[in-house]
């Protein structure tokens, strides 16, 4: 585990794209996830505009290690990208990030984290002790996606 690094930009990219194209898939319609795909025009800059958690695996010749998972903290409550390699999936590598995710909020002393979890990543956040708040539609890219507010207080 460690922080987003400017050279991460391209493979969490590809992880958002793969993700909602392989998991995602499942929940919402072909022209949601392409809308949805589109994603920020200049990853680097979102990235880097916030607290960003990456999940690495790690090999004898590399020793950055690959990104196989992000997770993205906007100070001070909220939770804004969360995705996972569908390789890697169910393997406990969202919970980390989350993990590192609350830690952080913590150390910050913040007391709550909110986040507005697809139908896909609903029940990771729910299992995680976030409490529905509200279900809601957002447009994105002229496609309209149900979503949940979600909250979680943290201890």
């Amino acid at each position: 585990m460690r922080r987003w690094q400017p050279d991460d930009s391209a493979a969490l990219a590809d992880i958002f794209a793969r993700a909602v194209r392989e998991t995602a898939s499942r929940d919402y319609r072909p022209a949601q996830i392409e809308a949805w795909v589109a994603g920020p025009a200049d990853w680097a800059a979102r990235l880097g505009a916030s607290v960003t958690f990456v999940a690495v695996e790690r090999g004898i010749a590399d020793e950055a290690g690959r990104p196989i998972g992000f997770m993205q903290y906007e100070p001070p409550t909220r939770i804004d990208m969360a995705y996972v390699s569908p390789a890697r999936q169910r393997r406990g590598v969202a919970s980390a990030l989350l993990a590192a995710l609350e830690a952080e909020a913590k150390a910050r002393q913040i007391k709550v984290l909110n986040v507005e979890a697809s139908i896909t990543s609903r029940p990771f956040f729910a299992g995680h002790g976030f409490s529905l708040l509200t279900p809601q539609i957002v447009r994105v890219r002229g496609q309209e996606f149900l979503n949940y507010r979600m909250q979680k207080k943290l201890a």
